[in-house]
């Protein structure tokens, strides 16, 4: 007997079919979909850490060079700095744009360079860029013992007023320059610029090529880049003797010990008392007077600069370094005005770069200015801060660091770290751009090296892709 076919029931197996075919193939999407993302979230990771570790290896080749080279630093190449190799990635060591087209744009920062603001002056602060009447008070306010108000400053009965978050005000000196955010009136425009100026690892000035780049150059860059609250310089000699004080030069004991000193150091025994003789009875008031008043000759200062001191102090904390200070920091010195600034960085543009000579000073700077100042000025360094960028082999990811290492003890020491990688890709961002289309680094590297511009702007861009 035939069963009956029943026609409404034809075709449901297909219709079945292709709804679990549709079903897996969503699913299989879907799994595709995710692990996509999950190979892009690995490859990130892994760029970052890649990253992370060429930084540190960074950071570990400025320990070296400090520890093996410091004094070596000033004549070293440029492309000793720039796009160095570990493993697939590099790093690059870059240097403040400062305007000024003797100074290098990849290297070592010295911090003698910077104004130190540990104990800093109302009339060093005020000179600053940028710098207002409020927030210099503010400053010195913040960084002394009392509560009295400085000037137009701000003690804890403006800070503990702020809302939604009241604090004290410190009264103590400051431990990085990132603290000065929470002073009153300093704010990021002031501290890190308005964001406008040319990317850094090529050489600009204000306006190239007739071509006005930046419209204030000083607030373009803000004033991170020239203040500091690290140096700190041992009141000794190098080679471990106590230095003599210029104002106890009317001793006799000190006179015979200056004139031994002076004959160790190279000079003939009637040279260094004709000296003596010729500065007079009185005694000087520092290094500089001491060579007017002793008619030095530039030669023999630099024998003996090193024995001499104004200061009774173990360490000393607001000098700063003629020979690297750019001139917006050299016009921070009370006493001395732009011109002044000007006429230092043209006077040293001829002398050796990896020289720490003064002698060259005082004639450049004249006689009365040069007695002005003489407390204020250095020739040496023993902090270095080093602006790390480091990038990954596939240009997925970089990180910017910067860290400040201390020589004074003999072995250099990070005192400081920072990661900066938050505020993004610092340099031409066809560089990265190169990196991610597969370019050997050392073509990559071609394009940032001193001379060579290729335009673009600052990425806003965070430190992982």
């Amino acid at each position: 007997m035939t069963r009956a076919r029943h026609p409404h029931r034809r075709g449901t197996v297909l219709i079945v079919t292709i709804v679990i075919c549709f079903a897996l193939a969503g699913a299989v999407i879907a799994l595709a979909r995710s692990t996509r993302v999950e190979m892009q979230a690995s490859a990130n990771e892994a760029a970052s850490l890649e990253a992370s570790t060429v930084e540190r290896g960074a950071e570990q080749y400025v320990l070296a060079m400090l520890g093996g080279y410091k004094d070596q630093i000033r004549s070293m190449s440029e492309d000793e700095f720039a796009a160095v190799p570990v493993g697939r990635g590099c790093f690059w060591l870059l240097r403040p744009d400062y305007d000024d087209p003797q100074l290098p744009v990849f290297g070592l920062m010295e911090e003698s360079a910077k104004l130190n603001l540990v104990g800093v002056d109302y009339d060093d602060l005020i000179r600053l860029p940028g710098m207002t009447y409020t927030a210099a008070s503010s400053i010195l306010d913040w960084t002394d013992e009392d509560g009295n108000l400085e000037r137009d400053g701000a003690e804890n009965e403006y800070y503990l007023g702020l809302q939604p978050e009241p604090y004290y005000c410190k009264n103590a000196p400051l431990e990085t320059v990132e603290e000065l955010l929470m002073v009153r009136d300093i704010n990021r425009l002031m501290l890190y610029g308005d964001g406008t100026a040319p990317p850094l690892g090529q050489r600009y000035s204000n306006r190239d090529n007739g071509r006005n780049l930046f419209s204030d150059p000083q607030l373009a860059r803000g004033i991170y880049d020239v203040v500091t609250c690290y140096t700190k310089e041992p009141n000794r000699a190098d080679d471990g003797q106590t230095r003599i004080r210029t104002t106890r030069l009317n001793r006799a004991q000190d006179r015979a010990n200056l004139q031994s000193r002076m004959v160790s150091r190279g000079l003939t025994q009637s040279r260094a008392a004709q000296i003596l003789a010729t500065m007079g009875p009185a005694a000087p008031t520092n290094l500089f007077d001491f060579y007017f008043r002793g008619q030095l000759k530039p030669d023999e200062l630099d024998l003996i600069k090193d024995d001499l001191t104004d200061s009774g102090s173990q360490t000393l904390q607001q000098r700063i370094n003629v020979n690297a200070a750019p001139a917006t920091v050299l016009r921070c010195i009370d006493g001395l005005e732009l011109e002044d600034a000007d006429k230092i960085v043209a006077a040293r543009s001829g002398n050796d770069p990896t020289s720490d000579d003064i002698g060259w000073f005082p004639d450049a700077l004249g006689r009365d200015k040069a007695i002005q100042i003489g407390n204020r000025v250095t020739w040496k360094t023993f902090q270095y801060s080093a602006d790390i960028l480091a990038v990954s082999g596939n240009g997925r990811a970089f990180r910017r660091v910067r860290i400040v290492v201390d020589t004074s003890t003999g072995t250099p020491q990070i005192i400081y770290r920072r990661d900066n990688t938050d505020r993004g890709w610092p340099m031409d961002k066809e560089i990265l751009a190169s990196i991610r289309r597969g370019e050997s680094m050392t073509s990559g590297a071609s394009n940032m090296m001193p001379g060579n511009r290729s335009g673009g702007g600052s990425s806003s861009l965070g430190g992982r892709f």
